[in-house]
Order: C-alpha cells, then structure tokens, then sequence
C-alpha cells in the first residue's frame, strides 16, 4: 500500500453527488430520514430526489479514521446551495450521526482551477500553500483537472457518474493501482 494522504480534497458534482448542485437543486430542501437517523437522501422543492453516493460515507470514515483532513474543493457558482445540503445530509461516524459537512477540515469553492482550491485549503489548513509539502489526492470526475499531478498532486478519477467513487476505487487508490 502507498498509504494514507495528508490531505484528501473532493470536488462535490459527480464525486460526492450525481449532480450539478448549481443547476439541478433548489431550495428548501426537505431530509429523508432512515431508520437510523441517518439522512442519505434530499428532495428539493421541485420534487429532485438526490442521494448521495454509497461508498462516500464510507470512504470518507475511513480517510478520517486515518487521520486524514479532508477538503472540499468545488468550482460551483452557487457554493450557499452546496454548503447547505453538505449541512443536511447526516451519515454515521464514530458511532454518531453527524452532518456530511462536519466530516470536512475544509471548504474551498469558486469557479477557479483546482490547483487554486488545494493551495488556499493548504493555506489554511498548514500555513503553507506548497502543494509538494504535503502527500495530496483529489477524488474527481472530470478529466481536465489531472492538471494537478504537475503539482504533485495524486489524481483520482471518478468516471462512474451512477455510481461515484466506489470502495474499490478508493481500495485501488490506497494501494497505489490508480
């Protein structure tokens, strides 16, 4: 295994959700709970069931487990609508149900190149915005941003939109096979 990273950062459309959160949701939302308070569906006012995909929770608990910090790194336009469904969806961690967004060290959002997203995050999570001085994998589904290997970043490619980042994927990053 090549191990853990210092640093995980997650683009959300198609990586943590198979949608565009800036185009496809509108607000209020209303949670789905499961038996288990869990809350790993929302429905949007215009009846846009989204939920969110099935590995990410765990991948996410695993990473954090490991003492990874975790980011999210996001070019919508509309990061208010993110933040807030991030907010409502709840998964269970350490034995507790908590919003997804409590799993995240940090958020960078804005319509600018991922390389800017990882080196403000390091910033603020390091005091440093060399991507080089610390072990970095961005989990995303669009191709253009492997640019950030020329940085040292590791690129994940998600290329599943029905599915998202699977275990396996994940299991394969880890081990160095991706």
């Amino acid at each position: 295994m090549t191990g853990y990273p210092d640093v995980a950062a997650f683009d959300l459309d198609y990586t943590i959700w198979p949608c565009y959160c800036d185009t496809h949701l509108h607000g209020p939302f209303k949670p789905v709970k499961s038996s288990n308070g869990e809350v790993l569906t929302i429905i949007c006012r215009d009846g846009y069931e989204l939920t969110i995909y099935k590995d990410i929770p765990r991948i996410l608990g695993d990473l954090k487990d490991n003492g990874v910090k975790l980011m999210t790194a996001s070019r919508t336009w509309a990061p208010e609508i993110a933040q807030e469904i991030l907010k409502i969806f709840k998964v269970k961690y350490a034995g507790v149900v908590t919003p997804l967004a409590n799993l995240f060290d940090e958020f960078q959002w804005g319509e600018r190149s991922k390389i800017g997203h990882l080196r403000d995050g390091l910033k603020d999570l390091y005091n440093t915005s060399d991507l080089k001085s610390k072990k970095i994998c961005l989990f995303d589904d669009e191709s253009r941003n492997k640019e950030v290997e020329k940085y040292g970043v590791k690129f994940v490619y998600v290329r599943d939109p029905e599915n998202g980042p699977s275990w396996k994927l994940y299991q394969d990053y880890l081990s160095g096979k991706v």
